[in-house]
Order: C-alpha cells, then sequence, then structure tokens
C-alpha cells in the first residue's frame, strides 16, 4: 500500500516537472550563447592582432636595414608579408613614389623617421623654426589610406606631416618648414633622442581582417613598431 501511494506522488510529482530541462537549457543558452561567441571573436582578434605585429615588425626590420618602400619592389614585397589581409598596392610604377596610397584594400601602411633638431644642428640654418623640436625627415605611405576604424578614418599617432616632400618621401626644408614638425613625438620617446639623432616608425592598420564582421573592440588593428 504503502508502496502504491510512493508511486502514484511520483508520477504526478514527474507529470508537474515535465519540460523543466528545457526551461533550464533556454536559461542557460541565453548566457552561454553570447559567452561563446565573445571568446571565439576575441580569440580569433587576438590571433589575427599578433599575425599583424608580426607583419609590422618584419616591414620595420626591413626597413631600418636600408628597403626604400617608396618603390614598387619594396612595397610588393610587403604585400606579400601582409598576404591575407588585403594590403593592394595598385600598378606598378617606376622610380620612387612617396605617397602610394589610393589603391582600395584593407590595409595602410606608414613609414616615419624622425629626428631630434638641436642646437647642433641648427647651425647649418638661419633661421631654424624647428630648433629643440622634432621634425620628420622622411614619410612613406602606401596601401588605402581612407580606411576607417568604427567609422573614423585612420591616422598617424605621431600627428598629421604636411611639410612638402620629395617624390621619395624626403622632407625638403625639415629645420625650416613648420609642417615638418612631429606634433606628438614626444609623448612616445620616454628618453629624449640627442641633437641630430634619429629613430624610425613603422604604423599599420588592418581594417576588418579575416573574417566580414569588424574587430572587436576598435572596428580594426593598429600597430606600431619605434626602431
Amino acid at each position: 500500500m504503502t508502496n502504491s501511494l510512493s508511486s502514484r506522488i511520483s508520477v504526478r510529482r514527474r507529470t508537474r516537472q515535465g519540460g523543466n530541462e528545457m526551461i533550464e537549457f533556454a536559461l542557460f543558452s541565453v548566457l552561454m550563447i553570447p559567452l561563446l561567441i565573445w571568446t571565439f571573436v576575441s580569440g580569433f582578434n587576438l590571433v589575427r592582432m599578433i599575425e599583424c605585429q608580426e607583419i609590422n615588425r618584419d616591414i620595420g626590420n626591413q626597413y631600418i636595414h636600408g628597403v626604400d618602400y617608396s618603390t614598387y619592389q619594396a612595397q610588393q614585397v610587403a604585400a606579400r608579408l601582409a598576404s591575407g589581409f588585403g594590403l593592394q598596392i595598385g600598378a606598378t610604377f617606376a622610380g620612387n613614389e612617396a605617397s602610394n596610397s589610393s589603391n582600395g584594400g584593407n590595409v595602410y601602411v606608414l613609414l616615419s623617421q624622425v629626428m631630434y633638431v638641436g642646437a647642433g644642428t641648427c647651425a647649418s640654418a638661419n633661421p631654424c623654426t624647428n630648433q629643440n623640436k622634432y621634425v620628420f625627415v622622411r614619410q612613406v605611405g602606401f596601401g588605402e589610406q581612407t580606411i576607417k576604424f568604427n567609422g573614423v578614418q585612420v591616422g598617424s599617432k605621431l600627428g598629421n606631416m604636411t611639410a612638402t616632400v620629395s617624390s621619395g618621401g624626403y622632407v625638403q626644408n625639415m629645420l625650416t618648414d613648420t609642417g615638418a614638425v612631429c606634433a606628438n613625438c614626444s609623448t612616445y620617446f620616454t628618453t629624449q633622442l640627442t641633437d641630430g639623432q634619429t629613430a624610425y616608425v613603422v604604423e599599420s592598420f588592418f581594417a576588418d581582417p579575416g573574417l566580414n564582421f569588424s574587430a572587436y573592440p576598435s572596428g580594426g588593428i593598429y600597430t606600431s613598431i619605434f626602431l
């Protein structure tokens, strides 16, 4: 009698509890599916960020060892290094081109050489408008300059260089042209360069790499190296 009563109670309990597993799974999924997606996106972007840093480092290593990235042949090398990220350098050109930066694609590379101008360097110029300032000695850009991260056009962290340059990207009057001043260089050089000392900076911008959604959280990957 007791066993029969217990059996009937168990049946009624199972009947009332039927479907609880589905509700619990639904609640669990609401939390876990976004977490799994976020984990996948973050992991993928981390891998892509490491790849972008390696590409930028390789370009920088070649840059400081004399590779002239104002030539088409050198830019072809960079395009091969960035294979899979959409670095486009357009049709071939002869000689030097300091701004080959309207080619479409998803990558923009900007190489800068900067120098600190002290009294010794200024001795050869009168007047020397840019004394005690960082100036651009050379700048070369290629790829697609108008790419955007989350709707905002990318730009160098060093500031906008507006000086007159040669076809190879060399600033023609770095001691007197105020457009040659590197507005933000002092922020990034924790140890100030000495008079006449130069440094090389490579900045690369990768928009929407790999997948068809924007890289989290900035909408792209920016990487830089100071040499």
